[in-house]
């Protein structure tokens, strides 16, 4: 009988161990793990770098310094380029990249240099200084143009030729050419007196009592101030225009008197007919 009663509290007394052990189970679960931490890579990210391919690219790293290259392959945390200037081919770690610049030919797209705010270069500018041209009034013309000395020749051609010998026009004039911008030299405002002359070889004097009248030869000679603009290219076309501005002309051959609206007239008149209101032609 004792040992039953013995026998039934060790039976007790395990029954109530199991089940403090499973109430202490449930009451405390167990800790989850820590969640793992995603590293991102730094740098260029991988869909920038597909995007560009193997196409030139400029690096711009975290010293501020600018690597031209071209991406040859990658991973996370390196990228292997090859260098445009030596072609040797080296690692560069995604971390030290800030940018990414995409170039086209040998200028940084996206970026601005110094040399954007530069002119471009010319390319070295022959030195001309005799030209000959077709001129308007119809007409050759020949000019010289040295420094910022200016000073031409003009001949009507035409109009002699229309009217058999009878009118011929003729130019002659001197000044400066003033070049208006520094990329082009040899584009010049041209301010000049000149002397423009018109002679006409049928001119008829009557004599008063006479009855008859004499064929002799009247020139009208002009005295004035014209302005022009000239442009010469390197391979030596020319175009250019000139204009008179005022003057004064007289007449020889002819002693009537004439009025100063006359001589005024007059003086237009001969430039019209000698200078070169138009020209183009080549300088040697």
């Amino acid at each position: 009988m004792f040992t039953f009663r013995l026998l039934a509290l060790f039976v007790g007394a395990t029954l109530c161990t199991h089940s403090g052990i499973a109430t202490a189970q449930e009451s405390n679960p167990p800790a989850m793990p820590p969640p793992v931490a995603v590293v991102m890579p730094t740098g260029p990210s991988d869909l920038e770098l597909r995007a560009v391919g193997e196409r030139p690219v400029s690096l711009r790293m975290s010293d501020g310094s600018d690597l031209p290259c071209q991406i040859l392959a990658m991973d996370p945390a390196t990228l292997v380029v090859r260098l445009t200037s030596s072609g040797q081919v080296v690692s560069v770690p995604r971390a030290a990249i800030i940018r990414l610049l995409l170039r086209d030919g040998t200028r940084t797209m996206g970026t601005a240099s110094d040399e954007d705010h530069r002119e471009l270069p010319q390319p070295p500018l022959r030195r001309r200084y005799f030209g000959i041209s077709l001129s308007i009034a119809p007409g050759v013309l020949l000019d010289f143009d040295y420094g910022l000395f200016r000073a031409f020749a003009n001949v009507g051609v035409v109009l002699p030729l229309a009217t058999e010998g009878e009118l011929v026009p003729f130019s002659v004039g001197a000044g400066v050419g003033i070049p208006l911008s520094k990329r082009r030299p040899s584009l010049k405002l041209d301010v000049f007196g000149y002397l423009a002359t018109m002679t006409d070889t049928t001119a008829s004097r009557y004599y008063i009592g006479s009855g008859s009248s004499t064929r002799n030869s009247v020139t009208d000679l002009g005295f004035g101030v014209g302005i022009g603009l000239h442009y010469t290219w390197n391979n030596g076309f020319t175009l250019g225009a000139t204009v008179p501005i005022f003057g004064y002309s007289t007449r020889v051959g002819d002693s009537s008197q004439q009025s100063i609206s006359q001589r005024t007239a007059y003086f237009y008149l001969a430039s019209a007919t000698s200078l070169p209101l138009f020209f183009l032609g080549y300088r040697f």
